[in-house]
């Protein structure tokens, strides 16, 4: 799956804007302001819906227009699909794939596997948990099927378990068939999760075998229960047995929903082993391999967009990043302020140039002959 073409219109900053990419390298330079990280936000929220700066959608809404468009053709196995979206001030928001209503923001997300790194990205290491289930269901939901419709199921199940508990004090036949539910979709959800972990980690070590530094981190999904717990049966009596306490805190303590992956060097956490700027080389290791994960596992072929390649790497690093670079099986959208930041280290060929400015975007030749 590739983006062969985007428009976008009245978002952000940009009335009308609209780009041929190319399959592998797309380097978007421009100053501060002038819209790089907004169209790499167009892309996103196309795929998920939502964006990765604002939570309110109308500041998403250029001026005073009533709505926002994005428009994209992607590519899958010399097929073609149009997709677009609509969203209006008043949060109206309009699907269309092929030319034919969807209702399901999932099917565009199926279609546009895209994956995002910004100097907010750390969050991978220093935020809380959620971070890194994102990260990884991510993976799971394009490599895996079945991972999306037990997880709905499973989200609806521990809806109705989490609203019990505030209402009830014994447990009854009730709860048990709400427990019994629970623990077969967690365990669904928990052996979905950790065959991609196997996966995603062998696709961290052929990338990173010949960086000492890197080559030792280790991976361990935490499945949000005991490790002592090694069956289904094992889990309902956990759920059972804590029943009293889930009462007193009003949630499930226990569940795939409390899922978490510890990232270590030497045994101990990353984020107190490397250094802020090795950190990132490691974000964009874990990011490639997972790219490369879901590119080889299907017929899709993810995005990577990365916004401000350049912040926090010195010379060597971006040299190391960009050698990772180059083993994706991804199309890839950069931003930097100058393009010197990015070019020399990607070859005219694979790549394509775009100088944009005032919300207004331009193909560009370097020395090299990089254009469209």
């Amino acid at each position: 799956m590739a983006l062969l073409s985007l428009q976008v219109s009245q978002f952000r900053n940009m009335p009308a804007l609209a780009l041929t990419a190319h399959p592998e390298f797309n380097l978007i330079y421009g100053e501060n302001g002038s819209g790089k990280t907004s169209l790499l936000e167009a892309i996103y929220y196309l795929a998920h819906g939502r964006s990765f700066r604002s939570r309110v959608h109308q500041r998403l809404i250029k001026d005073d227009a009533a709505h926002f468009t994005l428009h994209a053709k992607v590519s899958n196995n010399q097929q073609s699909y149009s997709l677009g979206l609509q969203r209006s001030r008043t949060a109206e928001l309009l699907l269309r794939l092929n030319g034919a209503n969807v209702q399901r923001l999932a099917e565009f997300a199926s279609l546009l596997p895209v994956q995002l790194l910004t100097p907010d990205s750390f969050r991978l290491f220093f935020g809380g948990p959620k971070e890194r289930r994102q990260f990884f269901d991510m993976g799971v939901f394009h490599v895996e099927p079945d991972f999306f419709p037990v997880w709905l199921q499973f989200s609806r199940v521990l809806k109705q378990r989490n609203s019990l508990l505030k209402q009830r004090r014994r447990y009854d036949d009730e709860f048990a068939y709400w427990d019994q539910q629970f623990a077969n979709l967690a365990w669904q959800l928990q052996s979905q999760r950790q065959q991609y972990i196997d996966q995603l980690n062998e696709a961290y070590k052929l990338l990173v075998a010949n960086n000492l530094l890197l080559a030792d981190i280790s991976m361990q999904l935490q499945s949000g229960w005991p490790e002592r717990i090694s069956s289904e049966q094992a889990l309902l009596e956990l759920l059972k047995q804590n029943f009293e306490q889930d009462c007193r805190q009003g949630f499930s303590q226990y569940g795939p929903q409390k899922a978490d992956l510890k990232l270590k060097k030497a045994q101990l956490a990353v984020e107190e082993v490397l250094s802020r700027g090795q950190l990132k080389v490691l974000l964009f290791a874990l990011k490639i391999a997972q790219n490369n994960v879901i590119s080889n596992s299907g017929n899709k072929q993810p995005l990577l967009l990365i916004d401000d390649l350049a912040s926090e790497l010195d010379a060597s690093s971006t040299q190391l990043v960009f050698e990772y670079l180059t083993q994706i099986n991804s199309q890839v959208f950069i931003t930097a302020i100058n393009a010197d930041q990015v070019s020399p280290y990607i070859a005219a060929e694979r790549s394509k140039m775009f100088h944009v400015e005032h919300g207004q975007i331009t193909a560009r030749t370097d020395e090299d002959g990089r254009t469209t």
